[in-house]
């Protein structure tokens, strides 16, 4: 079997409970078939770079799944046939750097491990008492 990544846009209208319905879906063709889901990598919603079908947002979800290729056609069909999803992309793993955390999801840790060294760091703002503040206009 082979290793696929798969990312799709869902429309921003839906709740976390139909994203979840669609991940849910799609985990049920991958594992029925006897594949694998490794990862699924919710990125939340987004600008989309041009309007589809009147949206300027789209949800992405990213999902890295080992299937046989036969089991592809069959996901790409179950997209087209979905109205929720606006875009969908799947694409063969080639490298083993492709299954370590997605560069978003990189960056996302990052800046809370930033975040919180610069708020551990932080020392309290210098406050001069209302003596020490006013200068002597003589």
């Amino acid at each position: 079997m082979l290793k696929y990544e798969t990312v799709f846009v869902n429309d921003p209208t839906l709740t976390e409970e139909e994203n979840e319905e669609i991940i849910r879906m799609l985990d049920d063709i991958v594992t029925s078939a006897g594949g694998i889901v490794h990862k699924v990598e919710r990125w939340g919603k987004r600008r989309l770079a041009y309007p589809i079908l009147h949206k300027e947002e789209g949800t992405y979800i990213l999902m890295l799944i080992e299937c046989p290729a036969s089991l592809v056609k069959e996901i790409d069909r179950r997209y087209r046939m979905n109205d929720r999803i606006l875009r969908h992309q799947t694409v063969r793993v080639q490298h083993e750097s492709q299954l370590e955390p997605s560069p978003i999801m990189k960056s996302r840790a990052n800046e809370r491990e930033e975040r919180a060294a610069e708020t551990a760091s932080a020392s309290p703002p210098n406050v001069l008492s209302p003596s020490e503040g006013e200068m002597n206009h003589a």
